[in-house]
């Protein structure tokens, strides 16, 4: 079997990739597909999306990004304003703060020593389950390269090992594993997980990159079930480097468990609604993506005199008044991610010097595979001018990433509508959101654009048979629908400069 770098770049993607988290308070996603596909399939099948299962952060990177190859370093930093120009006094300013990773080079990548844990319970027994674990599992494995390490491990009642670890050769008896492979019983998840945690600890190679993968609905009935316990059980291989990641399976998977698995393992957190997703997290994503490159991420943004922190990506409080540190996930060859920042400036009070940086950003990181410690600075710069008239978020890429951000928020605050039976006003913030999406999509030509806008709409008609006849859509077709729901403009506003 030929040696591939889809396998490896995979393994960056669940095993090698930490939660993403903001400042202090706000939470922490665990690795950027789970929230997106996760809303995705709920209202694609006339349900409404919950809040606790959509984390800003992890959904707005889900998206690709398209940041430059850093030069000389493992990770590069692109700070770019939503609009170059700002009139004078007091206007906001949005800051896209963009990293990437390097690209990887073939002889830096590392064989794996890696346990496949499936749960083979009852509840695996639906079409968007076992299915596709047998599907994901011949597309992830016919990557592999022959002297890679993998066991197979599946649980019900108790926990099995089907295939002890063993280099892969020829392949052959992973199709044969994969086949034995059938749902029934009850689900110890706890049992298998720890079942596939001893198998790779039992190989543990410091040359090789050493992790476990969880396919699973996360809906343990039987053995140890407490979601902390048994992440404070997993926690222990972490630290002796041994990473988890979890792959969420089906409409009715235990969200909360699974995600603070893969929190805990410091590995990646997905859910696979389609096979379509399946070719996102097993093969696309995957490709440039190997093992991590970068840990121990952190931005501090210091705003300068005149300036007022507003939003922080993911931030669900009050930011404090002076600098901030964010701690950010870890990073993988060819990953990246970005944070947004919407900021007040009064360029009346930050000096006559132009161009004016109301925003100074400094990237931290520990690159491997030595940890040597790393710097990197850059300003958010404006220039003030008399403006008749005002975009904040002028720029096309900053523009389409607002947007995103601002779908996830409004697809919590639909969950916090609906539940409190304001379904007119729930209509109509996805009504707005399916016209910002189309408007982004107008501009950069973008599917997954699109897709996301149809899926509003889809959302519209969900919401719609919860009205009473006679509904007026006049408020809330438009958008206007008087809510409580976001800070600032969902979209692009050009604000009229008195």
């Amino acid at each position: 079997m030929k040696a591939s770098l889809t396998v490896r770049r995979l393994v960056a993607v669940l095993a090698g990739i930490a939660a993403a988290a903001v400042v202090a308070g706000c939470g922490a996603a665990a690795a950027p597909d789970a929230s997106k596909a996760y809303s995705r399939s709920v209202i694609q099948s006339g349900g409404i999306a919950q809040e606790d299962n959509l984390r800003v952060a992890e959904y707005l990177n889900y998206y690709e990004q398209k940041f430059p190859e850093p030069v000389g370093r493992a990770v590069g930093l692109d700070v770019r304003t939503g609009n170059w120009q700002a009139p004078e006094g007091v206007s906001e300013v949005w800051v896209q703060i963009g990293m990437q990773a390097k690209s990887a080079r073939p002889e830096e990548i590392a064989p794996l020593n890696l346990a496949l844990v499936i749960d083979c319970s009852g509840s695996m027994d639906t079409p968007d389950k076992m299915p596709y674990v047998k599907k994901s599992l011949r597309v992830f494995l016919q990557s592999l390269a022959a002297n890679d390490r993998v066991s197979i491990v599946r649980y019900s009642d108790n926990a099995e090992i089907v295939v002890g670890s063993r280099e892969v050769g020829d392949g052959g008896w992973i199709e044969r594993a994969v086949e034995q492979l059938w749902p029934g019983g009850s689900t110890n998840l706890h049992a298998g997980l720890m079942a596939g945690l001893r198998e790779v600890n039992r190989h543990y190679d410091a040359r090789r990159n050493n992790a476990v993968i969880l396919l699973s609905d996360g809906i343990a009935n039987v053995g140890v079930i407490d979601p902390g316990a048994i992440a404070a059980e997993a926690r222990s291989y972490t630290e002796r480097g041994i990473h988890l990641s979890a792959i969420g399976l089906g409409s009715d998977f235990n969200d909360a468990l699974l995600s603070e698995l893969a929190k805990q393992g410091q590995g990646g957190y997905h859910f696979i609604d389609s096979g379509q997703e399946m070719d996102k997290v097993f093969r696309r994503d995957a490709l440039g993506l190997m093992a991590k490159v970068a840990t121990d991420l952190s931005l501090t943004l210091t705003p300068a005199e005149g300036v007022e922190l507003l939003e922080v990506t993911g931030q669900q409080g009050a930011l404090p008044a002076g600098p901030i540190t964010v701690p950010m996930r870890d990073m993988g060859y060819g990953d990246s991610q970005v944070l947004l920042v919407r900021l007040t400036m009064d360029s009346r009070r930050m000096g006559r010097n132009m161009p004016l940086t109301p925003l100074a950003v400094d990237l931290r990181y520990d690159a491997l595979p030595d940890q040597k410690a790393q710097s990197l600075s850059a300003p958010a710069r404006v220039v003030v001018f008399r403006l008749d008239a005002y975009d904040p978020l002028q720029d096309t890429e900053v523009r389409r990433n607002v947007t995103i951000q601002r779908s996830a928020e409004g697809l919590k605050e639909i969950a916090r509508l609906y539940n409190e039976g304001r379904y007119g006003e729930a209509y109509g913030l996805a009504a707005r959101l399916e016209r910002d999406l189309r408007a982004v999509a107008a501009v950069t030509g973008e599917a997954q654009m699109l897709e996301d806008a149809d899926m509003m709409r889809q959302y519209q008609e969900t919401l719609r048979r919860l009205l009473p006849a006679g509904w007026e859509e006049s408020g809330a077709g438009s958008g206007e629908t008087g809510g409580r729901f976001l800070r600032g403009a969902p979209t692009p506003v050009v604000i009229e400069v008195k």
